[in-house]
């Protein structure tokens, strides 16, 4: 008896060591991948970098469709059928490290093409850049499954708005080093094109690398799991019935594609910004520095707001700020394109907050044994979200960026009124798991 009580303590401090360590890791992976991408940031520094090698606003487009913050093209085609592999293994984490690894070395790879081959072969390295776009979408589409399910374990539902929430925090602030570090270096003079862009590329690789190596630390927790593995068949008709009988998930799916609208506009305001308002290519170092301090600042009320109020709110707000980007853009004159950092901050505000309420909505939806399908559902109907930028490209090339402008406050705006229709999923009764 007294054994036994002795026990009791120790499982517990066990579990709060474990919980301790992976908030650790995943926080260090946070930060390192956050400060990693933002050299080869998908809204920023690609577009950019893309128009020195093509004046098609439709590549510009398609670069943000592979890849965004919003996703990309190549994550969603596997998503499904991982989930369904994956829905009765007790251990998903030998998946997550080896999509992970592909995900990083995709960095390097592209930072030794564009150095060799940059200034010689541009339409081989546009060809390399959407290749190893996709390679590396694509393997996310793999391990965001594992990734999810794994933090859906391991931390509390009243922690993980402080835990994604911290994240982006710490991420955001290596981020706008990052930014200012991405202005010295495309400002530089001495740097020449395509050099400049292979740098930034090999030091997106290195923090990716580190973050990788730290979240490959993290230590699994174990769950109970469908005890038997279901053919894709039905597995496909689970998903049907969730879809069917979770109103409130369906909801969510709707809201979060209209509010992904905000994808349209996304890589086409620094374009806008440098044709038509006439700043200098370092400025793009400073936007991308606005955004990660808006992106930073916006941390601790999404983070408070997630764990003590809700993700609904955190939602319904960052949606709203995300309206108000499109319409700076429109009002801005030429003579005050200085306004346009504090677009940069909205995006960094409305971005952030976005994927810390739809992530932690999810994770709050979803049942336990079922998490992978909600993940790998959500995952595969965003494709209008990542399709956005493409048709953004095609707006600007046919149309007028205006007509983007106004086409994506309109989308934007459909989504955030139907936002008021979500039902917070703490204060209600969680769906039951379905019985094939």
């Amino acid at each position: 008896m007294n054994i036994q009580k002795d026990k009791i303590p120790m499982v517990s401090k066990a579990k709060s060591n474990k919980l301790k360590w992976n908030f650790a890791m995943g926080l260090l992976h946070g930060i390192f991948y956050t400060g990693g991408l933002a050299f080869s940031e998908p809204s920023t520094v690609l577009p950019v970098f893309l128009s020195n090698l093509t004046s098609s606003k439709t590549l510009v487009g398609l670069s943000s469709t592979i890849m965004s913050k919003f996703g990309g093209i190549g994550s969603i085609l596997p998503q499904l059928f991982v989930a369904s592999k994956l829905e009765n293994k007790a251990h998903k984490k030998p998946v997550l490290a080896v999509a992970i690894i592909i995900r990083a070395l995709c960095w390097g790879l592209l930072a030794l093409i564009t150095y060799l081959f940059g200034r010689s072969h541009p339409l081989g390295i546009i060809l390399s850049l959407f290749f190893f776009l996709t390679l590396f979408t694509f393997m996310g589409g793999i391990a965001v499954i594992p990734f999810y399910d794994i933090w859906g374990k391991a931390i509390p539902s009243t922690l993980r708005g402080r835990f994604f929430g911290y994240r982006q925090l710490f991420g955001g602030i290596i981020a706008i080093g990052s930014g200012l570090i991405v202005k010295a270096i495309l400002g530089n003079k001495g740097i020449f094109f395509p050099n400049n862009y292979a740098l930034l590329f090999l030091f997106s690789f290195i923090l990716i690398s580190i973050s990788y190596i730290a979240l490959g630390s993290v230590k699994e927790p174990i769950e109970e799991v469908h005890k038997r593995a279901l053919s894709f068949g039905e597995f496909m008709k689970k998903a049907y019935h969730i879809l069917k009988f979770d109103n409130n998930y369906k909801l969510f799916l709707i809201v979060q594609i209209l509010a992904g609208a905000m994808g349209l506009a996304l890589p086409f305001y620094v374009l806008y910004a440098k044709d038509v308002l006439g700043v200098r290519l370092g400025m793009v170092g400073i936007f991308l520095s606005a955004q990660m301090l808006g992106s930073v600042l916006s941390n601790i009320l999404w983070a408070h707001l997630s764990d003590f109020t809700g993700n609904k709110k955190v939602i319904q707000i960052s949606i709203f700020l995300g309206l108000m980007v499109p319409l700076i853009a429109l009002l801005t004159p030429t003579h005050l394109s200085a306004l346009f950092i504090s677009l940069f901050v909205l995006i960094g505000f409305s971005i952030t907050g976005q994927i810390i309420g739809n992530t932690n909505f999810l994770l709050d939806i979803a049942p336990t044994k079922d998490r992978p399908t909600y993940i790998s559902l959500r995952g595969t109907l965003r494709l209008p979200v990542v399709v956005f930028p493409l048709i953004g490209g095609l707006i600007v090339q046919h149309i007028s960026y205006n007509f983007l402008f106004i086409m994506t406050i309109l989308t934007v705006l459909v989504g955030f009124i139907l936002s008021f229709r979500l039902s917070e999923p703490r204060k209600i009764e969680p769906i039951k798991e379905l019985k094939l």
